[in-house]
């Protein structure tokens, strides 16, 4: 396989963005906001005890079985500034996780074209990039999109790798969760996977990553054992 490019998701990937994002907080300012939109408790205690994202993933689909698309549209718009605003606070704390930017300079030295997939706000990633000194390193940086499903739904990655002028075929998602390898094989491209403490192991391993590496440190590696 020659590889011309790698997309990224960014955050628990790339850099530490979460560690610093008061999410406890923001799943439950959320939650609030879709009761005030008339989201049922029931539906609401169903989709809550599977993390913030896939909460939203699921709200989405129940919102898209009863009400116009307008109406979720603007839901979901709602729903995502309260979320930028605390992803906005962790972008002065965050950091590289290990890695990173070694891997990140073995790429560009071999011409390997990188792009950014994320479930975060395109706008903080963008900062966060910014902020630690490689935003060049990156072209396109695809996050929350009005009209893009977000992972495990390829309409993301499919975007990244038509920006960076490269075939699926010849690119690999790398990403922590199973979402993002999901969202990575359904877009035609390999798929690597750098599990964290709260990945979730079974569905990852059903998710059937080509790959599986511990950290950054090891994802040259692994994208060189594909080819």
């Amino acid at each position: 396989m020659t590889i011309r490019g790698v997309v990224f998701d960014l955050d628990a990937t790339l850099v530490d963005l979460g560690e610093h994002v008061r999410w406890r907080e923001a799943q439950g300012e959320i939650v609030e906001a879709y009761r005030a939109c008339g989201c049922s408790d029931g539906d609401l205690a169903q989709c809550s005890t599977k993390g913030l994202f896939n909460l939203m993933h699921e709200m989405d689909t129940r919102l898209a079985a009863t009400k116009s698309a307008e109406e979720v549209k603007r839901i979901r718009e709602g729903i995502w500034m309260v979320l930028d605003g605390y992803e906005d606070e962790g972008v002065e704390e965050c950091g590289f996780m290990p890695g990173t930017l070694e891997t990140l300079d073995w790429l560009k030295s071999r011409g390997i074209r990188m792009g950014v997939c994320t479930s975060n706000s395109g706008k903080v990633a963008k900062q966060v990039l910014v902020k630690l000194g490689v935003s060049e390193y990156f072209d396109p940086v695809i996050g929350r999109t009005v009209g893009l499903r977000m992972k495990p739904h390829p309409d993301q990655v499919l975007v990244c790798f038509e920006r960076m002028g490269v075939a699926p075929c010849d690119g690999v998602m790398i990403g922590d969760s199973h979402n993002d390898v999901l969202a990575g094989k359904a877009a035609g491209a390999r798929a690597i996977a750098i599990p964290v403490y709260f990945t979730r192991k079974e569905a990852m391993e059903m998710a059937k990553p080509d790959a599986v590496v511990r950290s950054m440190r090891e994802l040259p590696e692994a994208l060189l054992s594909l080819r």
